[in-house]
């Protein structure tokens, strides 16, 4: 009883951040858009300044940093509101501060 407790308390704050409300300004750059969504989770690796992500070589681009904003996965949300050149900007960002696993 006490496990499908604490399943169901994890399944909901798992949950309940599949989406998020945040909106680009209009003029926002990627860092801004970046720092302004998605800071709060992703802080820079340890040792390595302005590195927020250790991916794997062909998951490295900007498309699949596009996909993964837009559609989000199993413990990141996702941000419908973040599209076109604000998503393109926000996309290319993460990109330049990745690097290989």
């Amino acid at each position: 009883m006490r496990t499908l407790l604490l399943l169901t308390a994890t399944a909901g704050l798992l949950l309940s951040g599949c989406s998020r409300d945040y909106t680009p300004a209009a003029n926002a750059t990627g860092e801004d858009i970046f720092k302004g969504a998605c800071l709060e989770c992703h802080e820079a690796i340890e040792g390595k300044e302005a590195i927020f992500y250790e991916i794997t070589s062909a998951d490295r681009n900007a498309e699949f940093f596009a996909n993964k904003i837009s559609s989000g996965s199993l413990i990141m949300p996702k941000f419908p509101n973040i599209t076109g050149d604000s998503l393109k900007a926000v996309s290319q960002y993460a990109f330049e501060h990745s690097i290989d696993k």
